[in-house]
């Protein structure tokens, strides 16, 4: 009886061999790709849980938005524009300058900066908003020019000096040249 005992033990064990070896080479190549997709199905759950909580920020912010005062609203619309209004720059500009009795030489619009006065030059970073770097020249006495800077760092408008070179004259006064950068909020 032990032979035939023996030869079902030595079939039982070669079977499973058999099994084992056909599991390991049909389904292990699939094994990893399941595996791949487990890791890539966790990546999208989380993903779309970041989504939830950046949606559930953005409505409330839109809430908080639309509760807010107008002229709350306003102050922010003139801390970050959403369009470079060139005019209204330069008008905001020289009236600040007109305070201290000092005119600005011309203000334009041009693609890049010339030496001979003012130019609006756009920047093409690639963030949420875009720079506006203002060019304009202005003769003053150095208090007017310290007044006229001290009211654009004040202004609600975010505005960063980039520059400034100045020449006296005969008068005793000087020859100022300022280059600012203001921002704007691209919009969609």
């Amino acid at each position: 009886m032990e032979p035939h005992n023996n030869m079902r033990n030595s079939t039982a064990l070669l079977l499973l061999l058999i099994s084992v070896v056909v599991v390991y080479a049909v389904g292990f190549p699939y094994y990893d790709k399941i595996m791949i997709l487990r890791n890539q199905s966790s990546q999208y759950k989380e993903s779309l849980e970041k989504v939830d909580v950046l949606i559930k920020t953005r409505n409330d912010l839109e809430a908080k938005y639309k509760n807010m005062p107008q002229d709350e609203i306003a102050k922010l619309e003139k801390v970050l524009p959403d369009n470079v209004d060139t005019v209204n720059l330069a008008v905001n500009f020289d009236s600040i300058a007109a305070k201290y009795g000092i005119s600005i030489k011309k203000i334009s619009t041009v693609d890049s900066v010339d030496q001979s006065g003012a130019a609006i030059i756009q920047d093409t970073t690639g963030g949420a908003y875009k720079p506006v770097t203002v060019v304009f020249s202005f003769t003053a006495a150095y208090q007017d020019f310290r007044d006229f800077i001290g009211d654009i760092e004040q202004s609600l408008r975010i505005t960063d000096i980039k520059s400034v070179s100045f020449e006296s004259n005969e008068k005793g006064l000087y020859e100022f040249s300022l280059a600012v950068q203001t921002y704007w909020l691209k919009t969609k």
